[in-house]
């Protein structure tokens, strides 16, 4: 057993130890130099290193592990290395129980939300700093040691899938409420998340709650009535991940003006390739049904499950999906619905209900689903049904007032009664 030629004495390994960890390098000698400098840092904090060097194989850097009964395998990679190595180095780490932490100068953001992707504890690029490498590290052998690993509960298979490995979405207003419970949500299925709000505070703490998750938060302060504030958000998008998949528009009223005048080249951008794209707009049961002086925010909400409808029409031959979610949940614009309890799973006004809903419509299993509105919340889900026309009835040509008196009576008795509006005394329809 070796460690780097630099740092303290590593602690024996008993039940106080931090962590077991075995270094190595697949290959290119420039790699060493990262590995080296992790190797120290984690001794310096306690750790255990067993450190492999370079140029070993996924078999040797796992057998070393087991052989030490080590939490994980840290594991400095170019960008070609993970292709041909991180399969083999997965399976076999998920065999063993233990962790598997990527680390590369080289590796870009696509390279690391891939690697999550596929089922890595946590991958660190070439700008992670020494906090953040630390907290992933110690969250992971904690996982580990309470035999609760993200990688195993989330790899990629028939029983835990990843379903949104690899996929990045934007989500709108995601500093607080729903947007926050369906960022993190995300984030769990692997999704690499853009995250918009104008609270910028609250917005970080977004971001550190996804630390320890499969997929990322990255962070855009931006406010969604700016006219500028659709390419602001894709530009982030481009910029950080190379490409786009879904849209969860959860602040505000998104225009369809910005979408859907969008360049060619934006177009082909998003969806022209082979990238199923998925846009899941907010709702509400207000713009369904009405809500008692309401009328404004009813209209408006009324207008976007419209809108789900005709953007599914228009963005269909893109290979887009539109749909809406009307959910039923506590946020801050509806305190009237009283206070939480402590614990989210006793409360089923909680975010956290809806935020699977929105997940499964961005993902494989609803590649078919659009132009929907789903309601979801306090114990329900249903889709329900959009305008449809009644019965018909001959419309005589230049009606007179005495026949509008005998046929407007037929015509809406044959229809079926409105739902009453709803008020703060409701939480949805019957």
């Amino acid at each position: 057993m070796t460690g780097p030629p630099a740092g303290p004495s590593a602690p024996s390994a008993g039940s106080g130890r931090p962590g077991r960890v075995v270094i190595g390098t697949l290959g290119l000698d420039q790699h060493e130099v990262g590995a080296m400098a992790i190797s120290r840092i984690l001794i310096r904090h306690g750790y255990e290193v067993i450190y492999l060097g370079r140029f070993n194989t996924p078999e040797r850097l796992t057998g070393a592990a087991e052989q030490e009964d080590a939490d994980l395998v840290g594991v400095s990679i170019h960008s070609w290395e993970y292709t041909a190595y991180a399969d083999e180095l997965l399976a076999r780490c998920q065999e063993l129980g233990i962790g598997l932490v990527f680390g590369g100068s080289v590796l870009t953001e696509r390279d690391q939300a891939e690697l999550l992707g596929r089922g890595a504890d946590a991958v660190f690029g070439p700008y992670a700093s020494e906090a953040t490498m630390l907290r992933q590290i110690d969250a992971v052998v904690r996982r580990v040691r309470g035999g609760d690993r993200p990688a195993r509960a989330h790899q990629p298979g028939p029983d835990h899938p990843l379903q949104l490995a690899g996929q990045v979405v934007i989500v709108t207003g995601a500093a607080h409420g729903l947007g926050r419970a369906y960022a993190l949500e995300l984030c769990r299925q692997g999704a690499a998340v853009v995250a918009d709000d104008i609270d910028e505070a609250a917005l970080k703490e977004v971001t550190d709650a996804a630390a320890d998750l499969p997929g990322s938060v990255h962070a855009v302060v931006c406010d969604v009535t700016g006219s500028d504030a659709p390419r602001t958000m894709l530009d982030a998008a481009l910029r950080r991940y190379g490409q786009l998949h879904g849209l969860v528009s959860n602040a505000g009223l998104l225009r369809s003006g910005p979408i859907l005048r969008l360049d060619d080249s934006d177009l082909h951008l998003l969806a022209g390739r082979a990238v199923e794209a998925s846009v899941v707009l907010t709702t509400s049961a207000a713009g369904l049904y009405g809500f008692r002086a309401e009328a404004a925010y009813s209209a408006a909400k009324a207008a976007v499950a419209m809108l789900a409808r005709v953007g599914a029409d228009e963005l269909g031959r893109y290979g887009a999906t539109v749909n809406a979610v009307a959910p039923v949940a506590r946020t801050r614009l509806t305190e009237w619905l009283g206070e939480a309890p402590p614990n989210p799973g006793d409360d089923p006004l909680a975010a956290d209900h809806v935020a699977p809903a929105i997940a499964w419509l961005l993902g494989p299993a609803a590649r078919n689903i659009t132009g929907r509105v789903l309601e979801v919340g306090n114990g329900r889900i249903s889709a329900p049904s959009p305008w449809q026309p009644g019965p018909q009835f001959p419309l005589p040509s230049l009606l007179s007032p005495e026949a509008a008196d005998l046929l407007l009576p037929q015509v809406l008795a044959s229809a079926t009664p409105p739902l009453e509006v709803l008020s703060s005394q409701v939480t949805g329809p019957e």
